[in-house]
């Protein structure tokens, strides 16, 4: 079973330690953005679980996804909370909005992984920099293979929301450095007083030391890379990515 295919429990899982991540995007909004009312675009927005919040922080939303499943229920959350966004079946390669621009884009959490070859990651970023207005802003965050060190193989956490709890693991089976692929595999285990549901997931996603990922922003050209910081989010403090980095959050200008 696809993970992606069970919104509302992938929805729960991501809700795991999301405070900190939506804190920082609200803050990078304010500080990177020309404008103090960025509309915002997020490619694969999957369950919506960052366009709700955000919505509800007073942000023009728009958000995609090839998920009919998944953006049914953004769909359903949104008009269960009273809330308005614009969600539409997109792909990240070939996606259009008929002109329309934004101030910023943010795509986090491996999600740009998902685009396995080089030719896709670029068309990728001059699809978003071709929706973006001069000068705007792409948040995106990945995990990284580091060039020394080891990377971790196995991540578990948990989550709850009412009487759900959503337990997850992550685990790499495989990795593939001349392929540039990693093979994942996800197990979802859902929770309630009346029944314990297990799921599991394998999937591939394409690899990025940071030179990789400095090398196919310069090659794009459609980008630079603003400042970057890692897992804490915090956004008083960027950073310096070394070999050793497992993961990046990269604010990228659009050029000029």
């Amino acid at each position: 079973m696809n993970w992606y295919n069970l919104p509302t429990y992938y929805d729960v899982s991501f809700s795991h330690e999301m405070r900190e991540e939506l804190d920082f995007l609200r803050s990078a909004f304010r500080q990177y953005c020309k404008t103090p009312e960025p509309r915002l675009l997020e490619p694969a927005c999957g369950s919506g679980r960052l366009i709700v919040p955000l919505v509800r922080s007073g942000f023009d939303c728009t958000g995609f996804d090839l998920n009919d499943n998944a953006l049914k229920y953004l769909q359903q959350k949104l008009k269960r909370n009273a809330l308005s966004a614009t969600v539409f079946k997109g792909d990240m390669v070939d996606f259009s909005m008929n002109g329309k621009k934004y101030d910023a884009a943010y795509c986090t959490v491996d999600t740009f992984r998902h685009l396995l070859s080089e030719k896709k990651a670029i068309q990728h970023l001059g699809n978003v920099a071709k929706h973006l207005k001069k000068e705007g802003i792409y948040i995106l965050g990945l995990h990284l293979i580091p060039e020394r060190g080891v990377a971790d193989k196995i991540t578990r956490w948990s989550a709850r929301r009412g009487g759900l709890t959503v337990k997850t693991s992550i685990e790499m089976l495989a990795l593939n450095k001349k392929e540039r692929t990693e093979t994942l595999k996800v197990i979802l285990n859902a929770i309630t007083k009346t029944r314990n549901e297990k799921f599991e997931s394998v999937y591939k996603l394409r690899t990025y030391s940071l030179k990789q990922f400095q090398k196919v922003i310069a090659k794009s050209k459609y980008f630079e890379i603003e400042n970057v910081y890692d897992h804490h989010y915090d956004i008083s403090h960027p950073v310096k990515l070394s070999a050793t980095s497992d993961y990046g959050v990269f604010v990228l200008r659009k050029s000029s």
